[in-house]
């Protein structure tokens, strides 16, 4: 990783706030911040998981109030927009592998400050009703609490997304 786009990730870090629209997040405000290596061996455990699709291991890593939000329309991927608290973040969860099948993940940058983290991966599905894959990379933005995600947003090239599920380009 460039020091360029290092600084460029601590920036947005630093304004973690400015888009998650308020000036302290009501989860962090409950409690003290994690050290960096404390983040970095949660979001390990939280990639882990996901990556092998074990459910209940990514759960026990996910805070009961966790706010989450994918940036995606969720019209057209119905386990996106926002979820607040562990039950509706899993609904979603569910909602993708009912209607895609995760075949790679691979994170491709990781950067850990304090208690939060930034990842892009790069995500592989496969549209289970069309057969269709989708390739797409994904900023993920972490933030966690004495252990567990209490904060996560999540970015794509929707467009692109979009475009993929369709098997065509759109017009506009």
């Amino acid at each position: 990783v460039s020091v360029h786009s290092f600084l460029r990730v601590r920036l947005l870090l630093a304004s973690w706030n400015r888009y998650s629209g308020s000036s302290e997040s009501p989860v962090s405000a409950r409690s003290e911040k994690m050290d960096t290596d404390a983040t970095r061996a949660a979001l390990e455990a939280l990639l882990a998981a996901f990556a092998a699709g074990d459910n209940d291991r990514l759960a026990a890593l996910y805070d009961d109030d966790v706010d989450w939000l994918f940036h995606c329309p969720a019209s057209v991927f119905p386990f996106a927009g926002r979820r607040r608290g562990k039950a509706e973040v899993f609904q979603g969860f569910a909602l993708f592998y009912r209607d895609y099948k995760l075949v790679g993940y691979d994170v491709l940058v990781k950067l850990v400050d304090g208690d939060q983290a930034a990842i892009v991966s790069d995500v592989h599905s496969i549209q289970r009703a069309t057969g269709r894959t989708m390739r797409s990379h994904i900023a993920g933005f972490h933030r966690f609490r004495d252990g567990k995600l209490i904060e996560y947003r999540g970015f794509t090239d929707s467009f692109d997304a979009v475009e993929q599920i369709l098997g065509r380009g759109l017009q506009v």
